[in-house]
């Protein structure tokens, strides 16, 4: 049993590293979110620009950071790539950071693509998200991990809001790998309880903050 447990909290933590939920998210949105210009009944012009966008998220905030934690991993400034001390966060949520500004002021500024405004939020959700993130792990080792499914479980419920129908299948999905990754970290003493729960808010957090601009508009 013990064996199993170790095997699956390994395994659920690089299935869901952080590096990939920015991706996950907005192909949950294309799939599941029902947003306008941005979902799998659009046009074809609109597919292809929704499908542009999600690789040039996955290149910036999956990728690049990849490469750049593998780098820093050769160089022995990190141990592995679950970064187990908070000493050696720094550098590469410092890359990590720019990365998602990168992206961000590319697509919306410099392409200027024709992409419903919650695509440009949720991406923005999540870069405050990382650079609050980084500003808590230079003391306290907070869980990257919850920060980026809790962002994920804020977009469907934010999007269930938008359209005030809960999106009960990929919602209740969520959940469950939210309850994965919460056991597979605290299996491997990566967190403890508090570090798991405070990864969590702030990722939901930082995405539910809209409904504010929602109720004023």
């Amino acid at each position: 049993v013990d064996k199993f447990s170790n095997y699956l909290a390994r395994f659920t933590s690089y299935i869901f590293h952080p590096l990939f939920m920015p991706t996950n998210g907005l192909i949950i949105i294309y799939f599941f979110g029902g947003v306008s210009g941005f979902n799998k009944y659009s046009t074809d012009t609109d597919k292809s620009t929704a499908f542009f966008t999600i690789s040039i998220l996955f290149i910036a905030t999956s990728i690049i950071p990849l490469i750049i934690t593998v780098v820093l991993k050769k160089l022995k400034y990190i141990s592995s790539f679950h970064m187990p001390s908070k000493e050696e966060r720094f550098l590469p949520f410092i890359f990590t950071c720019f990365c998602y500004f990168g992206v961000y002021y590319f697509l919306k500024y410099y392409l200027d693509l024709n992409l419903n405004s919650l695509i440009f939020y949720f991406i923005f959700a999540g870069m405050l998200a990382t650079m609050l993130g980084f500003f808590i792990t230079l003391s306290w080792k907070i869980s990257i991990h919850m920060i980026g499914i809790g962002g994920i479980t804020g977009i469907i419920t934010l999007l269930s809001k938008i359209h005030d129908e809960v999106l009960l299948y990929p919602l209740s999905i969520t959940f469950l790998i939210a309850g994965l990754i919460a056991f597979s970290r605290l299996q491997q003493e990566a967190h403890n309880t508090k570090q798991i729960i405070a990864g969590f808010c702030l990722g939901f957090g930082c995405i539910m903050s809209g409904i504010f601009y929602l109720i004023s508009h």
